[in-house]
């Protein structure tokens, strides 16, 4: 049982004796640790929201908030909607699914109905994204406390504040990603796993809903709750199970199916496909070998700036996994059988990275949207390790100085932060030591090469998204809109952001948006040999096909290199600015400029 669990009910420790006596004492750093959560909380709250305002810049005297782009596309979806458009991003032709998030861009439905103006609703975004990540930090406490603290040793610290500071973990929460939601759903997969198996187990409705939302928030996933489903299922979690445990997986499994099968139908109604857009887009046509190759070489990347948090890490528990290990003892092999879920799920998040060939932004932060969501259990087998090394360490003074009391026991430290009364000194300057090291390791800062960079990246002294990139947008945007009417039609490269301040009719020119691209080959042949040129879905272009079949009045951005603007001088089109102009379209309006 955890310490969490422990508090006797109307005071039954106190009638029970000493036994009692001492299950009160464990509790207290469930209730003493208060103080320090919210100071962490508020903590976050504030570096957080200064965070938010550097992803923010002033156009023409008024602030505007920007979400990264991909989130951007999803907001135009939502926004779409509302206005009447349906979920089309393009506001023309038939709708295509071109967000791999539903349950994320369903919830940028309500903000977009809020009576205030575009520049402000991403704020709206982004304040949700901080609440999601402190909730996650809570959860992940919980997670310690529940489950991986030893009776001599129950800090829950090392990973909060991990998590809590983990710079790649914030960014893509806080431009508008769905990853602080996946944290959190995450986090709770393998917590309710883990109660299910461990002690609670009337936790299975619970666990089931969790993986429906998880599903619903992205189809891929559906890889994280069958890791969770079948390690309950390996681990007896349906083993003499009751009738009420029996109701609650039907119910959650129905509730998993409905989900799954609902939506699946409301795709093939709707949108005409079996899969989301960006899946024909990133893995059709896209030979495997170069997938491998390119995710297998960004993964490394991600390694070799976490390697010394990931060593410390693997050292620790690969010799305590239940397969690699005899079982000596029935504490042991728990614990060895607790620690082998959030490895494996961190695991199978690396693999899956490797798998869809990584991310187009690897060089953004240290570690990809695929990985970064499940890093923080990465930070729970750390400060389990070092509640298994202070326990270990306790008993062996004891032992040396002859106290009395039962192996493993003594008082909890007072308010679950360093410096209890029976650690020594020497054990908390190693234990804030290591959490340290470990906040170090996780964010760059231990590398003297990027280390000045990165130190500037964590206090938001560098923005932390192209802010300028998008300011330069939005300037195109309104350019364009003193050329053209709203009812132009308007090509684009980066498709969140031009098209949700805008209300031109949109063309995708790298297929995100575009089912005829999406699946045809790439533009330039991939083979193993230049495996590094792909970058995961910019990878499809086809203008003689938009020249011929969409004919844009103007192309706000073009992609792809020389070629590309031969082609479209040779259609009649005319730069004007970054911009491409049609002459001859009834839609554009030179004159009214002074443009030549």
């Amino acid at each position: 049982m955890n310490p969490e669990d422990r508090v006797p009910a109307s005071g039954a420790g106190r009638r029970s004796g000493s036994a009692g006596g001492a299950a009160l004492r464990v509790a207290a750093p469930a209730r003493g640790g208060t103080a320090g959560l919210a100071a962490l909380l508020g903590a976050l709250a504030v570096w957080g929201g200064w965070f938010i305002f550097r992803t923010s810049f002033v156009i023409d005297g008024r602030r505007v908030f920007c979400l990264f782009d991909d989130a951007m596309i999803s907001m135009t979806y939502a926004r779409n909607l509302v206005e009447g458009y349906g979920l089309n991003w393009a506001r023309q032709g038939a709708p295509v699914e071109g967000f791999t998030h539903p349950l994320w861009t369903a919830l940028m439905v309500p903000v977009n109905a809020l009576p205030i103006g575009l520049e402000r609703r991403s704020l709206v975004v982004q304040v949700g994204s901080l609440a999601l990540l402190l909730v996650n930090v809570v959860l992940i406490r919980r997670l310690m406390l529940r489950h991986f603290t030893r009776p001599a040793a129950h800090h829950w610290w090392p990973a909060c504040v991990a998590t809590a500071f983990y710079y790649p973990l914030v960014f893509w929460s806080l431009v508008g990603m769905e990853t602080g939601l996946q944290a959190v759903l995450t986090t709770a997969l393998v917590l309710l796993a883990l109660d299910v198996v461990h002690g609670r187990r009337d936790r299975h409705l619970a666990l089931l809903l969790a993986g429906t939302v998880a599903v619903l928030l992205r189809p891929d996933m559906a890889l994280l709750v069958v890791a969770a489903l079948f390690y309950v299922l390996a681990n007896g979690g349906l083993r003499a199970a009751g009738p009420a445990v029996r109701r609650g997986w039907l119910l959650g499994l129905a509730a998993l199916a409905a989900a799954v099968s609902g939506y699946t139908l409301f795709r093939w109604v709707y949108f005409h496909d079996l899969l989301p857009n960006t899946y024909y887009l990133k893995l059709q046509g896209i030979p495997l070998v170069v997938r491998l190759l390119r995710g297998g070489d960004a993964m490394l990347d991600t390694l070799r700036m976490h390697w010394p948090l990931l060593l410390a890490v693997a050292i620790g528990v690969v010799p305590q996994l239940p397969w690699l290990r005899p079982r000596d003892g029935e504490s042991d092999s728990h614990w060895g059988n607790k620690l082998a879920l959030p490895a494996a799920v961190f695991v199978l998040c690396c693999a899956y990275s490797v798998y869809v060939g990584g991310d187009a932004w690897e060089e953004e932060v240290s570690a990809n949207r695929f990985v970064v969501f499940a890093m923080p259990l990465l930070f729970v087998l750390f400060n389990a390790l070092a509640n298994q090394a202070l326990a270990a360490a306790r008993r062996r003074r004891r032992r040396t100085a002859r106290e009395p009391g039962a192996p493993g026991g003594g008082a909890p430290d007072g308010d679950g932060f360093p410096g209890g009364p029976r650690d020594p000194l020497a054990l908390r300057c190693a234990l804030l030591a290591a959490t340290a090291a470990a906040l170090l390791a996780a964010n760059g800062l231990w590398q003297p090469e990027s280390a000045e960079e990165s130190w500037r990246k964590l206090a938001a002294v560098s923005r932390p998204t192209e802010a300028d990139k998008y300011r330069e947008i939005i300037g195109l945007v309104r350019l364009a809109q003193k050329l053209a009417a709203p009812s132009a039609v308007v090509a684009v490269t980066w498709a969140g952001t031009p098209a949700y301040f805008s209300d031109f009719r949109m063309v995708d020119t790298l297929g995100y948006n575009d089912r005829h691209i999406a699946r045809e080959k790439p533009a330039r042949e991939l083979t193993e040999d230049n495996f590094e040129d792909y970058v995961p879905g910019h990878a499809k272009w086809d203008y003689a096909y938009l020249l011929r079949e969409r004919r844009p009045d103007i192309f706000l951005q073009t992609w792809g290199g020389e070629e590309v603007t031969s082609a479209l001088r040779a259609h009649g089109y005319r730069r004007i600015g970054d911009l491409w102009i049609d002459p001859a379209s009834p839609r554009v309006h030179l004159g009214s400029t002074g443009a030549k």
